[in-house]
C-alpha cells in the first residue's frame, strides 16, 4: 500500500469523490496522478489502476464507502443476506442483514455529521429487530448521547472496526411501517392473496407474523444480488462492493476491458 507520506488528505477526498468505476482508464490514471503528483503511473493499465485506487482509498480515506467495505467483510462469510441503501420511511439505511433476525447499520463516517441521526433512529427502530450505528471514533461522545439504550454501537478506530456495544432486541416495531416497504407484487406473493390491502393485513395478521413475513420478503428480494457478491468477492475490489451488489456484472468486464468508458 502507499504510505501517508507524500499524500495530501484533501487530494484523497477529491480522488474518492471523482472515482467512477465505469470511467475511462486514462482518466482514472489522471485522477490518481493528480493525487500523486510527479509519479509515473503508466505501469498501472486497466485492472491495475482500479487496484491502485482501491488500495489508496482503503489506506487513507475514512468515508462511507470504506466503512461499507468493512461491514461486507464482517458479514460475507456468515449465513445472512445483506443489502445496501434501503429506503425506510424518509430515511435510507446504509446496510442491513437478514436471516432469522433483521439488523440495520447506519454509518456516520469521519466526513459525516450527526444532524439526521435522531430521525434515522426513529425510522429504523420501527422496522428492524436490531439496530446499530457505525461511527468513526470522532463521533463517539456525541453519538452515544443520541441513541436509545437498545441501539448497538460499532466504532472505527484507525483501520479497525469493532463492536463497542451489542444491540438489544428492539421492542418498538411498527407493522404498518414494515408493510410500506413491500412492493405491490411482494404484497400479493408474501400474503398469498392478490389485491390484499394493508388494513386487511393488520386485521388478520399479528405483529410477530408480519415481522416474520417482512424478513422473508427482504431475504427473497436481495438474495440473488448478495449471493453474486459472495460468489465473486475475490474478484472485486472492496471499494466497489456496492456497485457489484447493485449491478451483477462479471467483474472481469469492468476491470479488464480495453481503455474505453463502459456503457451499461
Amino acid at each position: 500500500m502507499f504510505k501517508r507520506t507524500t499524500i495530501d488528505e484533501t487530494l484523497i477526498s477529491t480522488l474518492a469523490r471523482s472515482y467512477n468505476i465505469l470511467e475511462y482508464h486514462d482518466n482514472l490514471r489522471k485522477i490518481v496522478s493528480y493525487t500523486y503528483k510527479g509519479r509515473n503511473l503508466m505501469q498501472y493499465a486497466n485492472k491495475g489502476i482500479h487496484w491502485l485506487i482501491n488500495e489508496i482509498l482503503l489506506e487513507h480515506y475514512k468515508g462511507e464507502s470504506t466503512l461499507k467495505a468493512k461491514l461486507v467483510e464482517l458479514f460475507i462469510k456468515k449465513d445472512v443476506t445483506a443489502a445496501f441503501e434501503i429506503k425506510v420511511n424518509r430515511s435510507r439505511v446504509d446496510f442491513l442483514t437478514v436471516n432469522g433476525e433483521s439488523r440495520s447499520f447506519e454509518i456516520k463516517s469521519e466526513l459525516d455529521n450527526l444532524h439526521k441521526l435522531p430521525k434515522q433512529i426513529s425510522d429504523y427502530q420501527r422496522v428492524f429487530d436490531y439496530n446499530y450505528i457505525v461511527i468513526d471514533e470522532k463521533h463517539y461522545s456525541k453519538a452515544v448521547k443520541l441513541i436509545p439504550n437498545h441501539y448497538g454501537v460499532m466504532v472505527l478506530h484507525g483501520h479497525l472496526l469493532t463492536e463497542d456495544k451489542p444491540a438489544e432486541l428492539n421492542g418498538r416495531l411498527d407493522p404498518s411501517t414494515q408493510l410500506k416497504l413491500f412492493t405491490k407484487k411482494e404484497f400479493s406473493q408474501s400474503f398469498k392473496t392478490p389485491g390484499i390491502t394493508e388494513d386487511e393485513i393488520l386485521i388478520n395478521f399479528d405483529e410477530k407474523e408480519i415481522n416474520s413475513i417482512f424478513k422473508a420478503m427482504l431475504k427473497k428480494r436481495y438474495a440473488k444480488r448478495w449471493n453474486f457478491l459472495v460468489d465473486n468477492k475475490t474478484k472485486i475490489h472492496s471499494i466497489d462492493y456496492q456497485y457489484f451488489f447493485q449491478h451483477n456484472i462479471e467483474p472481469r468486464i469492468i476491470y479488464e476491458s480495453s481503455n474505453q468508458k463502459i456503457r451499461l
